[in-house]
């Protein structure tokens, strides 16, 4: 094998290195992005449930209504 062949293999190798370096990095921030869009929903989610809920009425009032008269 001559210098140039050597050259050019050490070459392509470096830049698919360099390739898959980036592609990870990439990876890793999509997989990041998604987890903070799963909390976002979640907490989303948790604050919906908490005031769609009725508030309790306070004691003697609103539990009871005379529909006799």
């Amino acid at each position: 094998m001559d210098t140039a062949a050597l050259a050019s293999t050490y070459v392509a190798f470096t830049q698919a290195e360099t390739g898959q370096a980036l592609q990870t990095a990439m990876l890793k921030q999509a997989v990041q992005a998604d987890a903070n869009l799963v909390a976002l929903l979640q907490e989303g989610a948790q604050n919906l449930s908490q005031t769609s809920a009725p508030a309790a009425a306070p004691p003697g009032l609103g539990t009871a209504v005379d529909v006799s008269a």
